[in-house]
């Protein structure tokens, strides 16, 4: 069974991140970039960032975000909102971006996203699908072939909605006549490669998430849908996962304000039998370390053999994981802002034979076998001068 996404949700609006309640009451989370930085050490499978606002004026900002996020990021994003021509999935694209979400612009124009699947491929193609239920009664179509279906309507549902619930764009506050599951089926038809449900009802309440229109739409087509909006609990996301036949689970404040961190919701889930993507040793470790403003540790370096002090230097994730993986020690260049192998260019590799961190979890020590000089002078030891020479 393939493995259950988890999937924080950026709603940017003016280039910071925002939540709200119904689609209102937006209140700031903060930089989208930093936030995103956090997810990618946190576990999340995925991203999505929807711009809110969609304006014209605000294209460049979305892209420069991109950028950004692409350059800190190593996991999946998606960007959506304003994107309404095969030229602007194409810059976000370039921009980074692994997928982009459609909305009021699939629903203007379907004919897009036929277009998009075919140039970029099915996999870059996300389409986002805002609903209502009708107040008229819930039909049902699970289960039931598309023939019967829109024959069969209980509870005295309108039949030009079987499914009982309609499509909404413009955020939320233009409906379209559609029924969800209809549109599901066809977006599917047209190219999409999944379908990023939001139940409006529920956004933002913490009630959980609509798993009936959730189940109906799972059942009708063969791409994987992502449940949105609702999610209170732990449980929550299970039911959703289960109950609602979701492949992915997204939630926005619930993460962004520490209420559920990635890493226990993943260990419930996996508790439950439900199979989700394990979170690396490397990533575990690192996530209970204290990072400094930079999100940098300080690594100690000591001669295995002489237990002489060779160097100090600071690692990231991304320096500590190699390290771990590959036993030859990567740094973090604060001066030029990225990945340092030792002895790259040197060939004064420095071979990890042991590991320690001290008791605040803020300062790493390694124990090394080393290659030639540790320092770029040429010396044994960085720490060479006496203080009292200084």
């Amino acid at each position: 069974m393939l493995a259950k996404r988890i999937i924080p949700c950026l709603d940017v609006k003016n280039g910071r991140v925002v939540k709200g309640v119904n689609f209102l009451s937006l209140r700031d989370a903060g930089d989208p970039v930093e936030i995103a930085k956090g997810y990618n050490l946190s576990g999340a499978d995925e991203l999505v960032f929807l711009d809110i606002t969609a304006t014209l004026e605000a294209r460049n900002t979305v892209i420069e975000m991109v950028q950004r996020v692409a350059e800190q990021v190593f996991i999946p994003f998606t960007v959506g909102g304003g994107i309404r021509t095969v030229e602007d999935i194409r810059e976000i694209l370039s921009a980074g971006a692994d997928k982009i979400s459609l909305n009021s612009a699939a629903v203007a124009n379907p004919s897009l996203i036929k277009e998009a699947s075919d140039r970029f491929g099915s996999q870059c193609i996300v389409i986002a699908v805002d609903v209502k239920k009708r107040p008229d009664g819930e039909g049902k179509t699970s289960g039931l072939k598309e023939s019967e279906a829109s024959g069969r309507i209980p509870g005295g549902a309108d039949p030009a909605f079987p499914s009982g619930y309609e499509v909404f764009v413009s955020g939320g506050t233009v409906p379209t006549g559609l029924d969800a599951v209809e549109w599901a089926r066809k977006v599917e038809f047209l190219g999409a490669g999944e379908i990023l449900l939001t139940s409006m009802d529920k956004d933002g309440t913490k009630s959980g998430y609509d798993n009936t229109i959730t189940r109906l739409i799972a059942d009708a087509v063969p791409i994987p849908v992502i449940a949105s909006g609702g999610a209170g609990s732990l449980e929550d996301f299970y039911d959703a996962l289960t109950e609602g036949g979701a492949g992915a689970v997204l939630a926005a404040s619930l993460f962004h304000f520490g209420e559920i961190s990635i890493m226990d919701l993943k260990e419930y889930l996996s508790g439950k039998g439900v199979p989700v993507r394990k979170i690396s040793p490397a990533l575990f470790r690192w996530q209970q370390m204290k990072k400094d403003s930079l999100g940098l540790v300080p690594a100690v370096v000591v001669e295995d053999s002489s237990k002489e002090v060779l160097m100090l230097a600071y690692m990231d994730f991304e320096a500590f994981e190699l390290t771990l993986e590959t036993g030859i020690m990567h740094y973090h260049s604060r001066s030029r802002g990225k990945l340092w192998k030792k002895g790259e260019t040197s060939g004064h590799y420095q071979h990890v034979c042991s590991a320690r961190i001290d008791c605040d979890m803020d300062t790493l020590l390694f124990f090394v076998d080393q290659e030639g000089a540790a320092c770029h002078t040429g010396a044994h030891s960085c720490f060479f001068t006496d203080i009292n020479d200084m």
